[in-house]
């Protein structure tokens, strides 16, 4: 019945996870549509207790209020979803909380607070290989950049954009990039180019049917057109964007439509529309607190004022426009620098990060050249040293004489310890090499066997074997843990000392989300100058007993493999403790 049960959890969750899909792909269409289904679906996460899901379903809302204006919901929305992901360490849900949040800042006026969060998403996108958010942070910045009138870093932004997109194939995504860039080559005097870029931008939005989207592009296109003086045309595009734009809630692409709307039909004389058009862009602006349309807006009906020979008006008009545009610039320029402090840093690590991967891929290629050459080698010494091995047994069955046989013995120790370096570096390649098959480690169990494997050194039967194992469940590569243990347990019994109590203590458990494995003895101990040195491939710190000085360096990759860390304190003639730690 619990299996059923769980079953029928899974597959709810399994198609709300489809219906968060198919409500974030309707918002280019029908974004009322998207936050409605949204919204019942938080509704059936709360039902169910799926905490994931629900705060997922959050993050989208919060995305879709900021296309629809709704700024204080978005925000609350957004820093719920970023508190819960900060806790989960889930890097994807943060870097989207933090898109939405830079997102708002950017729609608000606080430029700044909006390029350091999307650095950081943009950082966070990379990390995880995400490029369809990588390019939608990237034309973000751009916005910003064109903001702060840094053209070069915006074209930047805007070319990178692009390349994400063609690196997946996104080119209702791509549009996006488009729209702003034909604007730059314009300004920039490329109108053959610009009017290139920002056709197929439309061109795409038609194509891919992001109706939301066309509205930008067609509102992109408008720009241009009205610079060449095809003011009509201009008109058609932009009545087509408001159309849209009231249709799909968008605040922010209405108030800027509105402006271009009167601007279009102020330059054709219409002064009452051009009023009309600059008041609703005021009105709406206003609203959302969406100063850097605000301030055009004002600038353009000072000019409107000016044409119809009202000085009083006009003055009004400009006072309003100066006061916003200098509290933009005094309030944002400190803060600009400090934006560009960090921009710098970011391109720096970013520079250094890379020249870093490019060493990184060499030496991994030396590495695996070395491992393919070890384990080739190794695998064919194992023939002839089984051979040898095997011919000690004739040897001690036919052989009588006490010299030969004391000669045959030391011939046979040479071979063990050549047999032990070659299973080491088989081990070693192995570590590498393992497939990441994972499975519940009952350690209990595997204490037990990697002692019952020391049998064989003339130590063991001496030694007071003591364990402490926490009873919880832990999922992994069991060739890896087996390797991990074996070696700790093996190096404990293997250097234990003659004295009237050698023991070696194994304890293992669950501590603020690490696995803990600590392994202490009373035995050598490794002296204080060695300690650094014991993980060196073929580092053996005492001649008092045999090895290959492999096992120590196979438990660091071992443990280095599962992402894990190893500690170790140790003082001669007293004992050593070896900690690994493992993430659970």
């Amino acid at each position: 019945m619990e299996k059923l049960v769980s079953a029928e959890l899974l597959s709810i969750a399994s198609d709300i996870e489809v219906s968060l899909k198919d409500a974030f792909n309707l918002r280019s269409i029908d974004l009322q549509q998207s936050i409605r289904l949204t919204q019942d679906i938080l509704s059936r996460c709360e039902a169910n207790n799926f905490e994931d899901l629900k705060i997922a379903a959050k993050t989208q809302l919060g995305l879709f209020y900021l296309i629809q204006g709704e700024f204080d919901i978005a925000m609350n929305y957004s820093n719920e979803s970023l508190q819960y992901f900060h806790k989960r360490n889930n890097i994807k849900g943060i870097a989207d909380a933090k898109y939405n949040i830079g997102s708002i800042y950017y729609r608000t006026n606080k430029y700044h607070q909006a390029l350091l969060l999307l650095l950081d998403c943009l950082l966070l996108y990379r990390v995880t290989n995400d490029f369809y958010n990588e390019a939608r942070t990237l034309k973000s910045m751009g916005t910003i950049y064109e903001y702060f009138n840094d053209q070069e870093k915006a074209i930047e932004s805007y070319e990178k954009s692009i390349a994400a997109c063609r690196e997946i194939g996104e080119e209702a995504l791509e549009s996006n990039a488009l729209n702003p860039l034909s604007a730059i080559y314009f300004k920039q005097g490329k109108e053959e180019l610009a009017v290139e870029t920002i056709e197929r931008s439309v061109a795409l939005k038609m194509k891919t049917k992001d109706v939301r989207g066309l509205a930008f592009a067609l509102y992109g296109r408008a720009k241009i057109l009205i610079k060449k003086g095809f003011y009509k045309k201009a008109i058609i595009d932009l009545e087509e964007t408001v159309r849209i734009h009231l249709n799909v809630g968008d605040k922010l692409g209405l108030g800027m439509a509105y402006n271009k709307m009167g601007l279009a039909f102020m330059e054709t004389d219409d002064k009452e529309n051009a009023r009309h058009y600059f008041l609703l862009a005021v009105e709406i602006s206003s609203a959302f607190k969406v100063q850097i349309v605000l301030f055009k807006v004002y600038y353009n009906l000072y000019q409107l004022a000016r044409k119809e020979s009202n000085a009083i008006q006009a003055l009004d008009y400009l006072e309003k426009c100066l006061s916003i545009k200098e509290e933009v610039i005094n309030k944002e320029n400190y803060n600009l620098i400090k934006s560009y402090e960090a921009v710098t840093k970011i391109e720096n690590l970013e520079f250094e990060a890379r020249k870093q991967q490019e060493k990184n891929e060499i030496i991994e290629g030396k590495n695996a050249e070395l491992d393919s050459f070890f384990y080739r080698i190794s695998h064919d010494l194992k023939g002839p040293i089984s051979s040898l091995l095997g011919l000690n047994s004739i040897v001690k069955m036919d052989v009588v004489d006490e010299t030969s046989l004391r000669l045959f013995s030391m011939y046979h120790s040479q071979i063990m310890r050549v047999n032990d370096i070659v299973m080491g570096l088989i081990n070693l390649t192995e570590i590498k090499n393992t497939e990441k098959l994972k499975k519940i480690i009952d350690f209990e169990k595997l204490v037990d066997e990697c002692f019952e494997s020391c049998r064989y050194l003339p130590q063991f039967d001496s030694v007071i074997i003591e364990k402490k194992i926490q009873n919880f469940q832990f999922k992994s590569e069991w060739a890896i843990i087996n390797t991990i243990l074996q070696n700790l347990i093996e190096n404990a019994v293997k250097y234990s000392r003659s004295q009237e109590v050698s023991f070696v203590r194994v304890n293992i458990y669950l501590e603020d989300q690490m696995v803990k494995i600590a392994v202490e003895d009373n035995g050598q101990g490794i002296a204080e100058a060695d300690q650094q040195n014991i993980f060196n491939m073929f580092f053996r710190g005492t001649h008092r007993t045999q090895g290959s000085g492999l096992g120590l360096y196979i438990l660091k990759r071992a443990v280095e493999r599962l992402n894990g860390t190893i500690h170790v304190t140790s003082n001669v003639d007293i004992g050593s403790t070896f900690l690994v730690e493992l993430p659970a």
